[in-house]
């Protein structure tokens, strides 16, 4: 039970900081809670990876991949902007903590320490731009398709 209530805390908190974000992004008032879901959805993809034991990268860019597959799916039905959904469903990814400790790190002294947090930061980075590229460009192919075969 305790791992239910681990998730379930983890999916909740994630919910709130991207409910929050779409409100600062000013998001359309009736789709903020679903901006919300998107980057709660991400997290858990975040967290599905972590289980699976990838390191940052790989989970920041599963995590990435699960917002823009959903973002995605949720702006078609919502007929909206993808950003309304992607931008504040990316905000739990971002790698604010290794940020701050590269730069502890660099305040510190330990320049190796620092450098090698700083390109950590710079990959995850990376890994959401790829992650929500490859599943962008991949639900957007698959609707084409589908639009074609109602034709």
């Amino acid at each position: 039970m305790d791992m239910v209530m681990y998730v379930a805390r983890q999916f909740a908190i994630a919910f709130a900081a991207s409910t929050a974000w779409g409100v600062i992004f000013r998001a359309p008032k009736k789709r903020i809670l679903l901006a919300g879901l998107t980057g709660a959805l991400g997290w858990m993809g975040w967290l599905l990876a972590s289980a699976g034991g990838l390191e940052i990268v790989g989970r920041t860019a599963l995590g990435a991949f699960a917002v823009g597959i959903s973002g995605e799916i949720i702006a078609r039905i919502c007929h909206e902007p993808a950003t309304v959904f992607l931008t504040p469903g990316i905000v739990p990814l971002v790698p604010g903590i290794t940020v701050y400790a590269a730069m502890q790190a660099f305040v510190a002294g330990d320049y190796l320490g620092g450098l090698s947090l700083a390109t950590e930061t710079l990959l995850a980075a990376g890994a959401i731009a790829g992650g929500l590229a490859v599943a962008t460009s991949l639900v957007r192919a698959v609707f084409r398709l589908l639009k074609r075969r109602q034709r």
